[in-house]
């Protein structure tokens, strides 16, 4: 019961942020615009026009006009080529259920090669399943329809690159945006919470809630990479977001230092007025990452006001007492995110100047983001325990199984089964139910809906007004809940396939299509083969703990928190702590055992976070501390013992015993001893956690 009122709360969990309307109108008018002039002409089956004006609106990823083009292009011409040959394929049972295998496996199966293939199978699957579903049974009407196809996928992405552009570096200068405004939100905090001498919670807890800022550059470099593809001569503009990208590592490096140095000294009362300086410096560049985020945004209207971050005698003010009080590792923490105040500001203040580039090496920000090659990616995959080749597989026996019951037993549209199946069937068990709850809320709430309009409209002008307000609503608040987005598109469809068809009683059919196909996904995603998240979450946290032991060592091995090496091994660290993240939320969703049992999973990641914090303040005041000599033996030790902790988790066994640090006290420092101190007993705790879990 516990699972279902989860799944109810998260239906009606609304996403920060605003609906994206000008999105929602775009897709409007790629639905509305060709279905009405293939109407107009007489042009048959107007219908499909709607269907790929919508899906190639949607499969749009942003970025530069050739990368758009390329994939809204794909699923123009793929789609209008994989209808034809469906239509021409349907009408036997045995085949079109073959052909469903088959066919919903490789295009699910593409999502290996990266989101945006994925997301072109996904459109794709959707016009073959629904073209087989109505077979045509001369070659005429298979090209009519694969016109019809393309017609509306044309339009589509006439629309979106032609008639109503996108500047091409918009989406990333948004992405970054939002990056910079996240690290102005944290610095801000923290400075509230060193006023405060906040407790070890509170800390903890602020730690935690701006976590997600790692997600946030993630797609900020996703989404500048995908600018940049097939641009041979590089703008500046692109030049200055990519340092900016780049430096924006470096802050939250320095803000993650600073909020451990910060903690520690909430505990001393005679580092009162040190906590007051570091609180109006991390002010200051609160301020100036706002401005930053707004220059991104709009370079060439935002104010150019910078405050200066205090970092020195002078420029304090407090000479003597100040600097007496002062730990030399907190000075070099302030003069690190002074040197990040003054990067961005150059590189965000040439941007709207249009001068050149001159901080930073841009390129250096997108190294991580080369592909493995296709071969490569594909043997990665074909594995018994790839979460992909599971999900692949099983949506393809699942479409198959969709197609036969529902003929055999002349249960509602058998195609319109199938499509509902797999768009409810997920990779994971907790996503598959809760999108299940979506699926049928949606169209029961949405057929209903789509009834009353049905009954009061009699006009077809106006009703293909109202799809038009429909999918514009729909789309636009898909960013926000994805149960608002399917209770306002299922009329949508509805409606267009009832003014294609005149057969008003497909609702009905089709309300009860749904609920066949929610059983029918999350059948298939219980018993064919199953791979809990309580197997598969030791390997995530495995991976967190070897991720830990590698940052520490490239710390400890390098001159200063700031070289590649170290930069890599962080996002290294991010990337697998956002993985194991997930995995455990999926947990707790479908954990039926007590709560207490997973209390040392979160315990786990918990204090993996805080070692890697503790550690990234240690490798920011490497250059001045007197800790720095002995980090390497440290880091030897430590990373051993967390490679050792991975190898027991993986294995089920119980881990050996963590080996004695030489950890000595650093009086002269109390902010840099006191996190080497730490990572002896940050060390136990994960040894404890390992040790307890046991999920079965």
């Amino acid at each position: 019961m516990h699972r279902l009122l989860r799944h109810i709360r998260r239906f009606f969990r609304l996403q920060p942020g605003r609906p994206a309307w000008v999105s929602g109108i775009r897709a409007a008018l790629a639905v509305t615009v060709p279905f009405s002039i293939a109407t107009v002409l007489g042009f048959r089956d107007a219908g499909w026009t709607g269907l790929t004006g919508l899906l190639v609106t949607l499969a749009n990823p942003g970025g530069a006009y050739q990368g758009r083009a390329r994939v809204m292009g794909a699923v123009a011409i793929l789609g209008a080529l994989v209808g034809t040959l469906a239509a021409l394929a349907g009408g036997n049972l045995w085949l079109d259920a073959t052909l469903l295998l088959v066919g919903v496996f490789a295009m699910t199966f593409a999502r290996v090669f990266g989101d945006t293939v994925g997301s072109v199978g996904d459109k794709l699957a959707v016009i073959f399943v629904a073209s087989l579903g109505v077979h045509a049974v001369e070659l005429d009407a298979a090209v009519t329809r694969g016109a019809a196809l393309l017609f509306g996928g044309t339009w589509a992405m006439l629309q979106s690159l032609l008639l109503w552009p996108l500047h091409p570096y918009l989406p990333s200068r948004k992405a970054i945006s939002r990056v910079y405004t996240e690290l102005g939100d944290g610095a801000h905090e923290l400075a509230a919470l060193a006023r405060a001498a906040a407790l070890t919670e509170e800390w903890e807890s602020a730690i935690a809630r701006h976590s997600p800022i790692r997600i946030q550059i993630e797609e900020a470099r996703q989404t500048l990479a995908t600018t940049r593809v097939g641009r041979g001569d590089e703008t500046e503009r692109g030049e200055h977001l990519l340092v900016l990208l780049e430096q924006s590592e470096q802050a939250l490096a320095v803000l993650f230092a600073l909020t451990q140095a910060m903690e520690i000294a909430s505990h001393e009362p005679r580092l009162r007025h040190v906590r007051e300086e570091v609180a109006r410096a991390c002010e200051r560049y609160a301020a100036i990452s706002h401005r930053v985020a707004a220059i991104a945004r709009e370079p060439e209207t935002a104010g150019v006001y910078w405050p200066r971050i205090p970092t020195n005698a002078e420029e304090f003010g407090l000479e003597g007492k100040w600097l007496r009080q002062t730990p030399v590792s907190v000075l070099e923490l302030l003069a690190r995110l002074r040197e990040c105040a003054g990067a961005i500001q150059r590189a965000a203040t040439d941007m709207r100047r249009g001068a050149p580039v001159s901080v930073g090496n841009p390129e250096a920000a997108l190294a991580l983001m080369r592909q493995r090659p296709l071969l490569e990616t594909l043997k990665a995959n074909l594995d018994p325990h790839s979460v992909a080749l599971r999900h692949a597989l099983r949506a393809g026996t699942v479409a198959a199984v969709a197609l036969i019951v529902t003929r055999v037993l002349k249960l509602g549209e058998p195609f319109w089964v199938v499509l509902a199946a797999i768009g409810i069937l997920q990779p994971y068990s907790a996503n598959t139910e809760e999108r299940a709850i979506q699926r049928v809320t949606g169209t029961l709430v949405g057929g209903t809906l789509a009834a009353v309009i049905a009954t009061v409209v009699g006009s077809q002008l106006v009703l293909v007004l109202v799809i038009g307000v429909l999918t514009a609503t729909s789309v636009s608040l898909l960013p926000l809940n994805f149960g608002a987005f399917q209770i306002l598109l299922t009329p949508d469809f509805l409606l267009l396939a009832t003014l294609s068809t005149g057969d008003w009683s497909v609702a009905e059919n089709r309300a009860l299509g749904v609920l066949v196909a929610c059983a029918l996904a999350l059948t298939g995603v219980w018993l064919l083969w199953p791979y809990p998240e309580r197997r598969r979450f030791p390997d995530a946290a495995a991976s967190v703990l070897r991720a830990d032991g590698n940052y520490f060592r490239q710390v400890a091995a390098s001159r200063s928190g700031t070289e590649p090496q170290v930069n890599a091994a962080r996002r290294d660290f991010g990337l697998a702590l956002l993985d194991a993240e997930a995995s455990l939320e999926r947990l707790m969703a479908e954990y039926r055992g007590p709560a207490h049992r997973l209390e040392p999973a979160m315990a786990l990641l918990t204090y993996s976070r805080r070692l890697a914090a503790s550690v990234t303040a240690l490798g920011e005041q490497k250059a001045v501390a007197r800790s720095s000599d002995m980090l390497e033996v440290v880091a030897t030790s430590a990373s051993g013992a967390l490679d050792a902790l991975a190898d027991s988790l993986r294995q089920g066994q119980t881990p050996p015993p963590i080996p004695a640090l030489p950890v000595r006290e650093l009086v002269d420092d109390p902010v840099s001893g006191k996190l080497i101190e730490r990572v002896p007993r940050q060390l136990e705790i994960l040894h404890g956690a390992v040790e307890k879990l046991s999920l079965t």
